[in-house]
């Protein structure tokens, strides 16, 4: 029996000890852009990420490799050069590297991450999501660590191979920073239908453009595109570039075969601004990848932004919730039902209806109506729930009845309202109630759903 649990034992070891050596090995850099340290900060609260160490094992960065990152100075634009990507990937002898990209939009920025592997420069996968602040990354932080777990799991051998030729400014009037950036966002959602395994743009790349430069100076976009696909054994090509059309920019995007230089399929979106573009590239990548179901799949894509555009934000606290809590007085137990609604950021209006019941006084019945309404601002926590103050006020309907006797009253109120949600589940409020002549407090416990 002790042979038998010692072998037990040790299968169980070697087979622990063998599943923690297959784990592949990660790199993460630094994200470019941004200012004041962002991208060390994204990029250091990604390796602390669970979900990342568990499926990962974290390479620390060497000396070569911050030298290397100094003396590019790292801060490419648009598409990031896999060749200086895997070289940095060798030199942390990781088999996957992440690595990302800040832009400033505006009044938000727009972080772009993607995972490469290292052995065959394919890009995996990306993830690109708005934050205002850095606080604010921390709740990006989990949804990209899974894209980038599951992409590196998932077997691309059997998909056939598209590489992405550097993109084309064809007019002046264009912002080259902001069609960089949607050409990315674009590579991104090709790599996220899963249709195609995507190789960037590369050195070899470049050097096949040079060549048929010099051999051709009266060369088209196809024909380097082309050429760029046989550099690098791809079967098709994505060719992108942007025009000025009027007061528009015109994004226009083909898949080419690279053997016989054909269109498989193209499409175009026009945009005014680069918000406005990002969002269209997820259309465009639908046009590319599934012309027969892209209008459905279009409509639904729609509707869910849409909805993400309304309650995904942090700083807008959307919900339905009930309560239960006591005056310490008439009423001694209240029930309350109430939603928010959150058109601004940092704030929301809270429509709600307190039930009274139970008197001090004995024998007496007693019943109360408090429709009410408040205005409250609203202090996000770095991951769910948040403070919130505010004021507001309502109409009180009251009751009592002894026997025959029957006084009511109505009294118009005032209330100040000081509260916290907690995992966007538990809500604790404490209201100072006022008719400006008596007041009363109440306390309640309650649950709240938080629409998202």
């Amino acid at each position: 029996m002790r042979k038998m649990l010692l072998a037990v034992m040790l299968f169980i070891s070697c087979t622990v000890f063998g599943f923690s050596q297959t784990r592949p090995k990660l790199g993460i850099l630094p994200f470019t852009g941004g200012s004041d340290g962002d991208g060390e900060t994204i990029a250091t609260l990604l390796s602390f990420q669970s979900d990342i160490q568990n499926a990962f094992e974290i390479v620390p960065r060497t000396s070569a490799v911050d030298a290397l990152i100094a003396e590019q100075n790292f801060q490419m634009t648009g598409y990031t050069n896999s060749d200086t990507i895997a070289r940095l990937g060798r030199l942390l002898n990781a088999d996957y590297v992440i690595s990302g990209h800040i832009r400033r939009l505006g009044n938000s920025n727009l972080v772009i991450a993607t995972i490469v592997n290292v052995e065959t420069f394919e890009q995996m996968a990306g993830d690109y999501s708005t934050y205002r602040n850095i606080e604010e990354i921390r709740n990006l932080l989990p949804a990209i660590s899974r894209n980038m777990i599951t992409a590196s799991r998932r077997s691309t051998s059997h998909l056939p191979r598209l590489a992405i030729a550097p993109f084309r400014i064809a007019a002046d009037g264009v912002d080259v920073h902001d069609a960089e950036t949607l050409a990315q966002i674009l590579a991104i959602e090709i790599i996220n239908t899963g249709n195609y395994a995507v190789l960037p743009r590369t050195a070899t790349m470049q050097d096949a453009l040079k060549e048929l430069e010099f051999q051709h100076r009266g060369f088209t976009a196809e024909e380097g595109a082309r050429a760029m696909g046989q550099a690098i054994n791809a079967e098709y090509v994505l060719a992108a570039e942007v025009r000025r059309l009027g007061s528009v920019n015109m994004f226009t995007a083909q898949i080419l075969n690279v053997e016989d230089g054909r269109q498989i399929v193209g499409g175009t979106r026009d945009y005014r601004v680069v918000d406005e573009g990002i969002r269209l590239m997820g259309e465009l990548a639908l046009l590319l990848t599934d012309p027969g179901g892209a209008a459905t799949r279009i409509n639904v894509r729609n509707r869910e932004q849409s909805r993400a555009a309304i309650f995904s934000d942090p700083a807008k606290f959307w919900s339905l919730g009930f309560s239960a809590g006591t005056t310490f007085a008439d009423p001694w137990v209240i029930g309350t039902i109430r939603g928010t609604i959150a058109p601004l950021r940092y704030s929301f209006l809270e429509l709600g209806l307190d039930a009274g019941f139970i008197s001090s006084v004995e024998e007496v019945e007693y019943y109360s109506l408090y429709p009410y309404i408040h205005y409250n601002f609203f202090i996000p926590f770095t991951n769910k729930g948040g403070w919130y103050a505010g004021a507001g006020g309502g109409y009180m309907i009251t009751e009592y009845r002894l026997d025959d006797y029957t006084q009511s009253r109505r009294i118009y109120a005032a209330d100040f309202v000081v509260g916290v949600n907690l995992w966007n589940v538990l809500d604790v409020s404490y209201t100072l109630r006022t008719d400006f002549a008596t007041a009363s407090n109440k306390l309640a416990v309650g649950f709240s759903y938080r629409f998202k």
